[in-house]
Parts: C-alpha cells; sequence; structure tokens
C-alpha cells in the first residue's frame, strides 16, 4: 500500500479519535463545574460535548481552508465551507454557553436527521433552565 495513501486514511483517524476525545474530557470537565456551582441543574454533558465539538470542529475546517488557500487550491465551494463552519462555530460556542439561541441554530446546522430529532427533546428538556441565563 503507498505510504500517502495510508497516511490519508491514518492521519484523519487519529485527529477524528482526538476530536472526540479532547471534546468528551472538556464536557466532563465542564459539567463537574457546573454541578459544583448548581447542584439542583441537570447535568448538561452533551450540550458541553455539542459545543466543544463543534467549536473544535469549525476550527478545523477553518484550518483546513487556510490550508488549501495557501496552496493555491481556491474552488467556489470552499468559501461557502468557509462560512458554514463560522456559522456552526457561532452556533456551538452558543451551546458550550447554554443559550437557547445556540440550540436553535445548532440543530439545523448540525445536517444530521438523527440529531435534529434527538437534540431537540435534549433541548427541550432543558428549555426552561436555559431560559434563566
Amino acid at each position: 500500500m503507498d505510504v500517502f495513501i495510508a497516511a490519508s486514511v491514518v492521519v484523519p483517524f487519529i485527529l477524528l479519535v482526538l476530536w472526540f476525545l479532547t471534546s468528551l474530557l472538556l464536557a466532563q470537565r465542564k459539567d463537574a463545574e457546573l454541578n459544583g456551582r448548581q447542584p439542583d441543574t441537570l447535568s448538561y454533558k452533551w450540550g458541553y460535548f455539542l459545543g466543544y465539538s463543534g467549536v473544535i470542529g469549525a476550527l478545523g475546517i477553518g484550518l483546513a481552508a487556510v490550508a488549501m488557500l495557501s496552496i493555491g487550491s481556491w474552488r467556489g465551494w470552499l468559501l461557502a465551507i468557509i462560512a458554514y463552519a463560522v456559522l456552526f462555530g457561532i452556533a456551538s460556542y452558543g451551546v458550550l454557553m447554554r443559550r437557547r439561541w445556540g440550540w436553535l441554530c445548532h440543530i439545523p446546522l448540525s445536517l444530521n436527521p438523527g440529531l435534529w430529532a434527538f437534540n431537540s427533546v435534549y433541548a427541550s428538556n432543558r428549555w426552561q433552565e436555559l431560559a434563566r441565563r
């Protein structure tokens, strides 16, 4: 197998695992802080995980776009991807900060019907709590 082909599979996989683990660890830590400050509040691990993974993912897309632009690989779709990454990053930040607008923007921007259903239920269970922010 060609080394470049192997690297094009292995490196993205490693980056994806690191992205997932980093988001998971940050979410665990942030949720522990929330439960320490407000023990009567429902756990928000999933919201923190979505927020961190979305922000990290948006930054990764931004770095990849800059790399593509720097090597002269400009395509018309690249601008649309950058715009999507910015919007998704902002929405993910809203979820991370426990804001209603973050959830309202993040759910459709996730582009995943399974997550639309799950996240709609999750956010609706915390809707009153998110209003206190």
